[in-house]
């Protein structure tokens, strides 16, 4: 049984502490109505591919059935759209693959056997475990499509679906055995080419992986690249194929693209850092304490913060725009207290040093206490003197 990702499990897990929430969504069913409106629609915009009359689809249809262990009635249809694509929908005792394109010219018989490998694996997954995941689906899909919800609802739904997709590339994998007949099912349904090399892909897919540090920009699968990859990480290092992928897909985290979860983290790094800056005594003013409470009302400082190699970790993990966001948070508290302006911005530098953040914390400084290069080098020459005053006097009983 192929496992879901651990984003998959955290998220179900964090919506069934919601107990009325997964209560409602756990018992709302497809109506009888809803169903019959769907086929007939099916009916009218495609064209429906009967087993007599296509016997060999349905025979590798059924091998992949088989090979997955599913036992509901599945109908395939042909849909109008000239892209090449498919579909499942799926009910309690029914599913419809819905193709598109030229797909059945395009794919030869083993190829297809890992495109309908794909499609039940959707299938597989959302009747898992009482079909959790699928409630889950429907749980985050919601939020993130209403227009009141927060941001990081959609992109943790936009990341619910990537890892969705990655599942079901593991599904057509495990229906097919071959590596190579899986990445270039996936080439050909999107190049539309009818020879592709999976061993020139893999190459190129590596030299991309390479060149960038971002995650998938995917809405809804990911680059094929990344499929790509992520199918060689699984058949060639198992053991670390979850925490592989995941680096691959979320790359460094970005401010701007928060999810349910990073966004715990930033808020508890945030925490962290702000406990560490005002660890010394003489940082710990009226002005400086008041500040603290305006970022945590309800929460006091972390005492046990340090900086020590898994937090210098977690600063390293972020996009550029996070770690700018880092240092304007040390900036806010240098120069929230007059008397304790230039010994604070060393204090901050040598943090920013520590944490290597100086090029982002220079830059910040230049631009908002327009320093030149010149004059930021007195300036912060100046700074860390005063601070070393600090320091070799009686007010430093640090900690």
């Amino acid at each position: 049984m192929i496992k879901p990702f651990p984003f998959h499990s955290d998220l179900r897990d964090y919506f069934k502490k919601q107990d009325k929430t997964w209560s409602w969504f756990s018992e709302e069913k497809v109506k009888a109505e809803q169903q019959e409106a769907f086929k007939t629609d099916l009916l009218k915009n495609s064209y429906r591919i009967d087993p007599e009359t296509e016997s060999k689809v349905y025979e590798i249809l059924n091998k992949a059935k088989d090979k997955l262990g599913i036992i509901v009635p599945i109908t395939i249809y042909q849909s109008q759209s000239t892209d090449n694509n498919a579909g499942v929908v799926f009910f309690e005792n029914e599913a419809h693959i819905i193709l598109s394109g030229t797909i059945l010219k395009l794919l030869n018989e083993d190829e297809l056997l890992v495109l309908f490998g794909h499609e039940l694996s959707h299938i597989l997954l959302f009747n898992m475990e009482n079909g959790d995941f699928e409630i889950t689906n429907r749980i985050i899909n919601t939020i993130a499509s209403d227009n009141n919800s927060e941001l990081f609802y959609y992109e943790t739904a936009r990341l619910y679906q990537l890892y969705t997709e990655l599942y079901c590339d593991l599904g057509a994998l495990k229906v097919s055995g071959s590596l190579e007949t899986t990445i270039q099912t996936l080439v050909k349904l999107n190049t539309g080419l009818e020879k592709v090399s999976a061993e020139s892909y893999l190459k190129q897919a590596n030299e991309i992986l390479e060149r960038i540090e971002k995650g998938s920009d995917g809405e809804t699968h990911p680059e094929n690249f990344i499929r790509a990859k992520s199918l060689e990480i699984f058949e060639n290092d198992n053991a670390n194929f979850y925490s592989k992928v995941e680096k691959i897909i979320s790359g460094k985290t970005d401010l701007h693209q928060l999810n349910l979860f990073n966004k715990k983290l930033v808020f508890d790094i945030t925490k962290e850092l702000i406990s560490i800056i005002l660890k010394p005594k003489w940082t710990q003013s009226e002005y400086c304490n008041a500040l603290y409470k305006q970022y945590f009302s309800n929460s006091d400082k972390k005492t046990d913060a340090f900086i020590d190699d898994a937090f210098k970790l977690k600063i390293e993990n972020s996009k550029k725009n996070l770690k700018e966001y880092y240092a304007y948070v040390m900036l806010d508290f240098a120069l929230c207290d007059p008397d304790l302006k230039e010994a604070f911005i060393g204090h901050i530098l040598d943090i920013s040093e520590q944490l290597s953040l100086e090029d982002e914390m220079k830059t910040i400084l230049k631009k908002e206490l327009n320093l030149t290069e010149k004059t930021y080098k007195a300036f912060a020459q100046n700074c860390t003197s005063t601070l070393n005053t600090i320091l070799e006097s009686d007010l430093e009983n640090t900690y």
